[in-house]
């Protein structure tokens, strides 16, 4: 009974005090309010918080955000995660053809092949059951060396190869199945071009010239924000910057990259290629490089991520990760180029669907990277946000660390990998493909005539192109054929 009496005491005490603070609370709300308005309706507009509301509408929370970092950086560059917020390709605009009559979907047991051959002419071709690749996000400069790991064990779960960016690691290296590592344009010492033993461990050579994300200018980490782990393994000595030049070490002309093409290709046997940042002149690049005998060639559109890359290079360099596709696959064709040159896709490609039409377009495969580092971390987000953002875990300079779970991402992106894989295959069991090799961008419509002349792609026009209407097809005969098989 003590107990009972006890408990109403305590609610009647609680009701009272909730009587009082409303009590309180009410006029003093009451009177806040009162002279905001006043405040609102007699100032003048310049000394008015509506000038601040118009300011946040002017420029955006984002410009306006980092206009205010700027301000507070000492006079140095900002660097902002994970690439631009615009969105540059209109994947939106075009949308796929579905089979239905005159070619029949694909039954539950039909087989679809998803599986890819990079480089089909080297000697020993690296082969995929998935056209995801994971993109190249380096150890140190960005990702935790626990991250690293987990991203490799997710891509041998399904089926695919990862990059190591510009780091190389080497317990990335053993529990990677396939591994692409980078010939970068890294200055520390512990680089693969400076050491031909990390180079005999890769299962495919991407020479980095340039990103989407930071084009091909030099980027500089200060010695006091290169770690101490990082930079153990970059073999950098105590207080010296982490750099990244503009240009590749020895390589002042085309002559010279293809000597180091030819020597890899002769020294390792595994597909060799070159990763460019997309620019609009894409075509002038790809004839300068015809006497290269590249394995692939992988296009960074200007949607590309980075761990930390100076604004103005994310929004306001490069082209979009769409017009470069399309234009290479079509050039590469038109010039006889394209049959044993695979290519690669890199730059927003964050969804299956934006996937699947860059592989319509010409891709031969693509990069996945900032949505699947996303998705690695989807469970363990919860534990930081809303008051830090959870890439705290996982950005090697990050504070929460202690906090990441290895084995929750792995899992975690191997399920991304797995359901985007699946999701590519039920799209091409509706356009009633059973192989990669057998799309093409007949596949698709476009919805706009910028779109249309962008990719070759067809405009729905229907009965009105009988009766007369242009269009205009700017890409050859041979550009809307399935690409040969490899």
């Amino acid at each position: 009974m003590s107990f009972l009496w006890a408990l109403i005491g305590s609610l009647v005490a609680s009701l009272l005090l909730l009587i009082v603070l409303a009590a309180t609370f009410t006029p003093l709300m009451q009177a806040l309010g009162r002279r905001f308005t006043a405040i609102l309706v007699r100032e003048s507009y310049t000394g008015n918080v509506m000038s601040f509301i118009n300011t946040m509408q002017r420029l955006g929370p984002q410009t306006m955000g980092e206009a205010m970092l700027r301000a507070g950086s000492d006079g140095k560059v900002i660097v902002r995660p994970l690439g631009t917020p615009r969105q540059l390709s209109p994947w939106r605009d075009l949308l796929f053809n579905p089979a239905q009559i005159g070619r029949s979907p694909l039954n539950a047991d039909a087989k679809v092949d998803l599986s890819v051959v990079i480089g089909p002419r080297a000697k020993h071709p690296l082969r995929v059951e998935t056209p995801l690749l994971v993109a190249g996000m380096s150890y140190g400069g960005a990702l935790t060396k626990d991250l690293k790991v987990a991203l490799a064990r997710a891509a041998n779960q399904a089926g695919t190869a990862t990059n190591t960016g510009e780091a190389f690691l080497a317990e990335e290296r053993r529990a990677a199945r396939k591994l692409i590592v980078q010939f970068h344009r890294g200055t520390w010492p512990m680089s693969p071009q400076n050491h031909p033993q990390l180079l005999a461990s890769a299962d495919a050579i991407e020479i980095q010239i340039g990103q989407g994300a930071q084009a091909g200018a030099p980027i500089r980490t200060p010695a006091d924000g290169v770690g101490k782990d990082q930079r153990k393994a970059f073999g950098l000595a105590p207080g010296s910057d982490a750099l990244i030049e503009g240009r590749l070490a020895g390589v002042a002309g085309v002559g010279d990259l293809k000597r180091i093409v030819e020597r890899l290709q002769e020294a390792y046997e595994v597909p060799v290629g070159l990763k460019l940042a997309a620019t609009d002149q894409l075509e002038q690049d790809l004839d300068a490089l015809a006497a290269v005998p590249l394995d692939f060639i992988c296009l960074d559109g200007a949607e590309g991520g980075t761990h930390g890359g100076p604004a103005i290079l994310q929004d306001d360099f490069g082209l979009p990760t769409m017009h470069a596709v399309a234009r290479a696959d079509a050039h590469l064709r038109r010039s006889g180029r394209r049959a044993g040159v695979s290519l690669l896709a890199a730059g927003g490609l964050h969804t299956p669907g934006t996937c699947l039409k860059a592989l319509a377009l010409g891709a031969d495969a693509c990069y996945v990277g900032t949505s699947l580092v996303v998705a690695s971390v989807a469970q363990q987000a919860v534990n930081l946000l809303p008051w830090e953002p959870p890439y705290s875990m996982i950005f090697a300079h990050g504070s929460d660390q202690r906090r990441f779970s290895g084995s929750d991402a792995e899992r975690n992106a191997t399920a991304f990998l797995r359901s985007s894989s699946a999701e590519i295959e039920i799209g091409m069991r509706a356009l009633g493909k059973a192989a990669l090799a057998e799309l093409s961008r007949q596949d698709l419509v476009a919805l706009n005539p910028m779109t249309a002349a962008v990719t070759g792609c067809r405009l729905p026009l229907g009965p009105l192109e009988e009766e007369g209407a242009e269009y205009l097809d700017p890409m050859p005969d041979e550009v809307h054929q399935p690409r040969p098989l490899h």
